[in-house]
């Protein structure tokens, strides 16, 4: 029988907090990349986008304030910090979800108005409605098994690192058709999503790897949904998915100018 006794017992906890330490700084980055491809699209027209828009775009931006600060509070020593705004992040989760699916009315009707040719054809916008959906699905699921896993350390991590994944698509979307908007390339929105698509994904399985959690539920869902969103204007340009979606959403718009344009 071996005597373990002389070997360093593991710290799960430490574990987690070492492989993270330095979390809030790789998690600028998303919020860079969400600022930039969004300007085109929001910022620049921000006095005539929906108040929809706003809200959403506020409650963005507080959820990825909150997952910076979050990993730099648990390194830090501040735990009890760390886990007062934990209660308040469910606050910020919510309102994000309920924005995010607020706007998808708004996509109908600007399908319907004729999308933002040439660069956004009306199909794009119709098949929005659905994957935009799945992440924020998957955004709310991550949020749940972050709190049911949150006696877990390194579960509760990852699950808090998905709502990155899941909450990003539609922004690392928006990002891959930025030349097209910043140096007038001309390029379809599918071609654009077939040349970025595998770069998000190549992202998130290096993540899994590098945290040693390369077949972790949240990495194969995430990696899944983001191929999904290659498929947005074949989506949308399905007839029955077009009626189905438009029926759906019609007395949810938020937004009636839209028929104007």
């Amino acid at each position: 029988m071996n005597d373990d006794r002389s070997s360093p017992r593991r710290n799960p906890i430490q574990d987690t907090l070492t492989l993270y330490a330095n979390a809030h700084k790789w998690l600028l980055i998303p919020m860079i990349v969400i600022l930039v491809a969004f300007t085109p699209l929001y910022f620049a027209t921000f006095t005539s986008e929906p108040w929809a828009y706003h809200t959403h775009a506020l409650s963005a931006i507080a959820w990825y304030a909150f997952i910076i600060t979050q990993p730099y509070l648990a390194t830090h020593g501040r735990i009890r910090s760390h886990r007062k705004w934990g209660m308040v992040g469910i606050l910020f989760a919510g309102a994000f979800i309920a924005t995010g699916l607020s706007i998808q009315p708004t996509n109908v009707f600007i399908g319907i108005a004729g999308g933002n040719p040439p660069v956004f054809p009306p199909e794009f916008f119709y098949g929005l409605t659905f994957t935009e959906t799945l992440p924020m699905l998957g955004f709310a699921v991550s949020v749940f098994m972050a709190i049911v896993r949150s006696k877990v350390p390194d579960e509760h991590a990852i699950w808090m690192l998905g709502t990155v994944f899941f909450g990003f698509m539609p922004a690392w979307l928006r990002l891959s058709m930025f030349p097209a908007f910043a140096f007038g390339v001309e390029i379809s929105v599918t071609g654009a999503l077939l040349i970025s698509i595998p770069i998000f994904v190549a992202v998130i399985l290096y993540v899994g790897y590098r945290i040693g959690k390369l077949m972790h539920p949240m990495i194969i869902a995430s990696s899944c949904i983001t191929v999904v969103m290659i498929a947005t204007s074949y989506v949308g340009g399905l007839e029955w998915y077009q009626e189905f979606i438009t029926n759906l959403m019609k007395p949810m718009v938020p937004w009636p100018e839209v028929n104007q344009r």
